[in-house]
Formats: structure tokens, C-alpha cells, sequence
């Protein structure tokens, strides 16, 4: 344990002075700070004026809280692939003479740290925000924390130790776990079924009994009730039920055999997870670690010269594709559709038709920092090899993007404006607008890579796109706001639109002596 210690040790004080000779990193501890200030300042305004401010809200956050952490981290676990290790482990720690329980333990440590410093926020927000004593706060980390930290650690060696006499035992837990989702489903379905989708309706729910026992998910919000609200029949039985359970788990997982027979299971997945990693920055949506991509098979007939063969490549690219252009940003579009569709009723107070387009520039303003390929695009040096111009080549290597995002328009803004009544020239201009800020997104991270080059890291290029980002679309939603309220709402439509398409061609004019020496950069 103390090689483990040491490593733990030496290696997060190696990265400490290697982050403290970068003057970014105190950028990115003052941003950060105040990130979280204003989070939670923020938090407490629109807790103290939706009137949500008190501890029976408080429970219904911790029990969606709950059931999402639990559910997630135990069906990674029974995929054998929650504990995280890096390539190096298998060479310097897996042979070393050290216990396998605690090998494994120290690869879930990473886990443990989220989970305490977001049991540490839920803690102080229960009493700065919901007027939770400090007393039934410290309770409310106890529970949220150690116990769940000990069940938690308890399952992993359990689930990974593979001590053969509790095979079939280890195999009925990992199903039960997706039966256990599949039960929370279905009681929330027969309730919306019986009652109708509401406020009240959503309020109920999460008063359910049948949500307090559940095992060990609502046996842990029986306990949060028992310790937030006060004894009741059905949190009573469940919170007994969830100590009991983490004492049973504890003493399970002391009593078993571990001989590091996961070891080569931990290995081959450490492998999977840098190449995934790797493949993410690269700008990929990697849904499955492990699984190769598969392809399908395709053909492309070029037509023209020069620039107009970077099109015809990633075409053929997508054709390859399992879902050909659709990706993220299709799901998320979807997502955003479904919920204005069938959650959020027609706008009473706005007009609906500038409802969406505030609903597609939020949508376009969290997903800055998501590019799909174009990262790795820019990475080729396909692209500045071809003798042509420097704007035609940053043209045709963007159009792809251009009708991905007319597709992705489509998707969100069409559904919505039937739903909500609105007029068919105010959902064109809607689509339109989202087409050209999501080009101004990919002239951005063009920009930001001339500007910044390697000083701030991926994450301050994403910061610096965002604030570019938002800045734009702040002057633009303040224009039309103005004529809107001067004039008529009708107009804020083509302003925005003519504004977009100024501010977008302003950016890509200033990226394209940039584009034409990208290669040079590195």
C-alpha cells in the first residue's frame, strides 16, 4: 500500500509543478472559482424565486441525483469496465507485489473523488440553498458518501474478484442490474400512463413509495428521506434496509479471495480507453470502448478539380458511415425537439416563432466546444497539400458541415414549429440562422488554433471559442431585441440572419490566410 501511496503521491505532485510554470493554469483556477461561485449564487437565486428553495426539493434533486450515479456506476461495473487503469499500470503496478483488493481499490479512487466533491456541494448547498441544519447536512454526506462509498467499493471487489464459487452469483447481480433499471422504467411509465405528464404529476413521482424500495438506488433515497424530511413507514424500512445492505456487501468483500484474475481484463480495457480517448480528441463520438468501428462499403463518382475533391473525400467518408451523416448533433437535436414537442408547452408569454430561435442559439452556444470531424479534418494534411485556392479549400472543406447542419436544423426547428403554430417563414429563417452560426463555430476553432497555437490546451480553446461564441450571439440577440421592441418582433428574423451572415464571413475572411498556413503550425 505505501508503493501505492507514493505512487499516488509522486505522481499528482509531478503534474502540480508541471501545471504551476504554466501561466494558464491560475487563469484557469481564477475562471474556475468563479465559475463555481456563480454557480451556486445562482443556484440560490432561481431556487429562492421559483420557490424552490426548501428541503422537500431537496429531496427530489438527491433522488434523481441518486438513481442516475447509482444506476450508471453499477452498470459500468458489471460491464467489468468502472475501474479505469492506464496502459502503464499493467507494466509498473499489476506485477508488483501487491495485494489485487487493493490494486483494484486504487483504480476506483478517481470514482470516489467525483463523488466526494459533489457529495461536498450537495452538502453545502443543502444548507446555504435549502435551509438544511448542519447536523442532518453532515448526516446527509455520511449516507450519501461514506456508505455509499463502502457499498460502492464493496461491489467492485466483489463483481471483479471472480473467486469461482460466486460465479453464478456475480452473473445474477450484473442482470439484476439492468432488470433493476428496467423496474424504475416501468413504475414511472405506469404512473405518466395513469396520470398524465405534469408539474404535479413529476412532483408525485418522485414521491412514489415504490421509488424508496427499490433496492439499494431507493433504499438510499429512503435513507436521504429519512435524514431531509423526517421517519416514515416506508423510508424507515428502506434506509434500514440500505445500512443493512452495506454492511453485508462490506463484510462480503472482506471475507473474499482476490487473486488478480481481472488483471488481464483491466489491461486489455486500459488499452481500449486511451485508444478511445485519443479518437475523442480527434473530434469522434466514440459511443462503445473496445468495439472497432465498422464500415460500410462505398463508392464515389469525383466530379471537378482541385478544392472540390476534399468534399468528395468526406462524402465518401460519411457513406461509410453507419448512420451517414447523422450524428451527435442530430441526437441532440432530437432531444431538443422531443422535449419542446412533448414537455414544454406552446409559449404564451413569447412568440413562439422567437421561443425556437432562442432554443436553437442555447443549443448552438452549449455545443461550441463539440466540432464532430472537423478536428480531425483540420488535422490533414490532405487538405493544404492541394494546389488551390486558400478560400475554395476552406469552402469545400466546410460544406459537409454546412449540410450536416442544414439537416440538424431541419430535425429541431420543423417538428417544433408545427407543434407550436409557427409560420412557415419564421421556421425557414430559424434553420437558416442555425446554418450560418454553426459555420461561425467551425471559422472559430480556426481562428482560436491561429491565435492560441499550444498555450492554452484544448480546454482554453474551447473556453475562447465560447466566449467568442457567446459574444456574438449576445450583440446579436441585443440587435434584434432592439428592433423587435422598437419596430415589430417580425423583424428580429432577418436581422439576426443578416448580422449572422456578416459576423460569419468577417471570420472566415480572417481565417483564411490562417487556413492556408495551418499545416506550418506544428
Amino acid at each position: 500500500m505505501d508503493a501505492l501511496l507514493y505512487l499516488t503521491k509522486r505522481t499528482f505532485s509531478n503534474r502540480l509543478k508541471k501545471a504551476l510554470k504554466k501561466p494558464v493554469t491560475y487563469i484557469y483556477i481564477v475562471l474556475g472559482g468563479a465559475y463555481v461561485v456563480l454557480l451556486l449564487a445562482g443556484w440560490g437565486i432561481l431556487a429562492r424565486n421559483g420557490g424552490i428553495d426548501s428541503v422537500k426539493w431537496l429531496v427530489y434533486i438527491l433522488t434523481a441525483w441518486v438513481y442516475l450515479a447509482i444506476c450508471s456506476n453499477f452498470i459500468s461495473y458489471a460491464k467489468l469496465k468502472g475501474v479505469i487503469f492506464k496502459p502503464s499500470h499493467q507494466h509498473f503496478i499489476f506485477p508488483a507485489p501487491i495485494s489485487p483488493k487493493k490494486i483494484l481499490l486504487y483504480g476506483a479512487v478517481k470514482n470516489f473523488v467525483i463523488n466526494l466533491i459533489m457529495d461536498v456541494v450537495i452538502a453545502l448547498a443543502g444548507i446555504t440553498i435549502f435551509h438544511l441544519s448542519v447536523g442532518r447536512a453532515i448526516l446527509l454526506f455520511f449516507v450519501l458518501f461514506v456508505c455509499e462509498t463502502v457499498f460502492e467499493a464493496s461491489l467492485i471487489i466483489f463483481l471483479y474478484a471472480k473467486e469461482k464459487r460466486f460465479e453464478p452469483l456475480v452473473k445474477v447481480i450484473c442482470k439484476s442490474i439492468y432488470v433493476l433499471i428496467g423496474v424504475i422504467a416501468v413504475i414511472i411509465i405506469l404512473f405518466i400512463k395513469k396520470n398524465g405528464f405534469s408539474a404535479a404529476a413529476a412532483e408525485d413521482i418522485f414521491n412514489l413509495p415504490a421509488l424508496q424500495l427499490v433496492p439499494v438506488a431507493g433504499w438510499c433515497v429512503a435513507a436521504v428521506r429519512l435524514i431531509v424530511i423526517g421517519p416514515a413507514t416506508v423510508n424507515v424500512i428502506g434506509a434500514a434496509l440500505f445500512f443493512l445492505s452495506c454492511a453485508g456487501m462490506l463484510s462480503v468483500a472482506l471475507r473474499m479471495k482476490c487473486s488478480g484474475a481481472y488483471y488481464e481484463d483491466a489491461a486489455k480495457f486500459a488499452d481500449d480507453y486511451a485508444e478511445m480517448k485519443s479518437r475523442s480528441k480527434q473530434g469522434e463520438v466514440v459511443l462503445s470502448i473496445g468495439k472497432k468501428k465498422k464500415f460500410k462499403k462505398a463508392g464515389m463518382r469525383y466530379h471537378g478539380s482541385g478544392a472540390k475533391a476534399i468534399f468528395y473525400r468526406q462524402l465518401l467518408e460519411y457513406k461509410k458511415e453507419k448512420y451517414f451523416i447523422f450524428g451527435a448533433m442530430t441526437l441532440y437535436s432530437i432531444i431538443g425537439a422531443a422535449i419542446c414537442v412533448f414537455v414544454i408547452d406552446t409559449p404564451e408569454h413569447i412568440p413562439p416563432g422567437l421561443s425556437l430561435l432562442g432554443v436553437m442559439a442555447y443549443l448552438i452556444f452549449l455545443t461550441t466546444g463539440y466540432l464532430g470531424k472537423w478536428n480531425k479534418e483540420l488535422a490533414n494534411p490532405y487538405i493544404f497539400l492541394i494546389p488551390d485556392k486558400p478560400m475554395r479549400k476552406l469552402w469545400y472543406a466546410t460544406m459537409m458541415e454546412h449540410i450536416k447542419s442544414l439537416v440538424d436544423g431541419i430535425v429541431l426547428a420543423v417538428p417544433v414549429g408545427i407543434a407550436w403554430g409557427i409560420p412557415a417563414y419564421q421556421i425557414v429563417m430559424c434553420i437558416l440562422i442555425y446554418c450560418v452560426l454553426q459555420a461561425n463555430r467551425l471559422y472559430i476553432k480556426i481562428l482560436g488554433e491561429s491565435i492560441l497555437g499550444s498555450t492554452l490546451g484544448n480546454t482554453g480553446k474551447s473556453l475562447f471559442a465560447m466566449a467568442v461564441q457567446g459574444g456574438i450571439l449576445g450583440v446579436g440577440i441585443g440587435l434584434a431585441a432592439l428592433m423587435g421592441f422598437f419596430i415589430h418582433y417580425n423583424f428580429v428574423f432577418p436581422i439576426m440572419l443578416i448580422y449572422s451572415m456578416i459576423v460569419t464571413v468577417l471570420i472566415a475572411l480572417l481565417t483564411v490566410g490562417r487556413f492556408e498556413t495551418m499545416e506550418q503550425w506544428d
